[in-house]
């Protein structure tokens, strides 16, 4: 899965530079954490120069919905899954992102507040990257086939 995100994220963004832009994300710390130490991990064993954003990039490609209600379900399921834990703060950062990324993403704090949701893109944006990082997980480490 990685393999096939990381190989289109660079095609991409060599075509289509100057269309990918930056968008502020919020996932919690122990998140980022652990997506830099997965895309150092990788780097060093591939020899490729992956950065956090191809991992956002990626999650938010392959698992953030395009409709309001799904992302909202999202939110609740990643709710749920912290449990009577402590929401930590969520830690904001930019990445830059794909044209089709940016589609849904840009417009999204508009329509939460719309719903009466605001505030809930965190909440969403780590559930995204949650379910990223545990496929990865199940993956295991990034290997790329001659």
């Amino acid at each position: 899965m990685l393999e096939k995100s990381y190989t289109e994220s660079v095609i991409d963004l060599r075509m289509r530079k100057k269309e990918w832009a930056a968008h502020p994300f919020r996932f919690t710390p122990e998140q980022i954490t652990q997506m830099n130490t997965r895309a150092a991990t990788d780097s060093e064993a591939t020899g490729l120069p992956l950065t956090s954003a191809q991992y956002v990039n990626a999650a938010m490609a392959m698992h953030l919905p395009a409709s309001l209600e799904a992302q909202l379900e999202l939110a609740e399921a990643f709710l749920r899954d912290m449990g009577a834990r402590r929401i930590p703060e969520g830690q904001q950062s930019s990445y830059r992102v794909s044209p089709e990324v940016l589609e849904v993403v840009r417009p999204l704090s508009n329509h939460l507040k719309a719903a009466g949701k605001a505030r809930t893109a965190y909440h969403i944006y780590a559930a995204v990257l949650a379910r990223f990082m545990k496929d990865l997980e199940a993956e295991g480490p990034l290997r790329f086939e001659a």
